[in-house]
């Protein structure tokens, strides 16, 4: 867990299309990497809660290893200024490593599997609560409280619930097909399911696991 006043910084993951809340002391964080978490806005004023994708390290596509140390967090659903505000954030799953990609274009395109794995995370431990089933769209005060960053009322409980099992059948079955096909890598499975490769990781991080509770002979 990281507590600290939201700095600004370059503002790049704006532009990007993933506007973070900037962090500086991460000393506590061994490993740098991709995580999905919570993070809590003023937690001393019993601030709302969010599921975040928050990123730990030197921001290697763009200044290699010479960056500055830093937390970065995607707070999922949530648009408003957070500059100077207190938050708390808890990291839970750590779903990659960093890397530098070649082009900004690419390491977009991994943002958005790192948001929907973040997301897949949140549903399928039923943390529906803390996210905005129309993914942005302006709703009232989370939680209530005026001043704090706006979103959606969550879905009912059965929705979340069917919606994960869905999802989980959908992963089963890929998982299923790669393994009648010799076949059975996490990718070979993403490409089946459609599902985001960093849930497909989380879910079944050794897939033989998946095969040997099933009766298979995977590699």
């Amino acid at each position: 867990m990281v507590e600290g006043t939201v700095e600004h910084g370059d503002e790049r993951g704006r532009l990007l299309g993933f506007p973070t809340a900037n962090l500086l002391d991460v000393g506590g964080v061994r490993l740098d990497g991709v995580y999905a978490g919570l993070a809590q806005v003023e937690p001393g004023r019993a601030g709302p809660t969010f599921v975040a994708a928050v990123s730990v390290g030197h921001r290697p596509t763009y200044y290699g290893g010479a960056g500055v140390r830093l937390m970065e967090a995607h707070l999922l659903d949530v648009t408003d200024d957070l500059y100077g505000r207190t938050l708390r954030v808890e990291l839970h799953v750590r779903l990659r490593p960093q890397h530098a990609y070649v082009d900004t274009a690419t390491l977009v395109r991994q943002l958005h599997l790192d948001v929907a794995a973040t997301r897949a995370w949140a549903e399928a431990n039923r943390l529906d609560e803390f996210l905005d089933p129309g993914r942005g769209a302006q709703g009232p005060p989370g939680n209530g409280r005026a001043g704090f960053p706006r979103r959606r009322r969550p879905p009912r409980a059965d929705v979340a619930a069917d919606r994960a099992s869905r999802r989980e059948a959908r992963l089963l079955a890929a998982i299923d097909r790669a393994t009648a096909e010799v076949a059975l890598t996490h990718e070979r499975v993403v490409e089946l399911s459609g599902l985001p490769l960093g849930y497909v990781l989380w879910r079944y991080p050794v897939l033989r696991d998946r095969c040997g509770r099933q009766g298979h002979d995977a590699r």
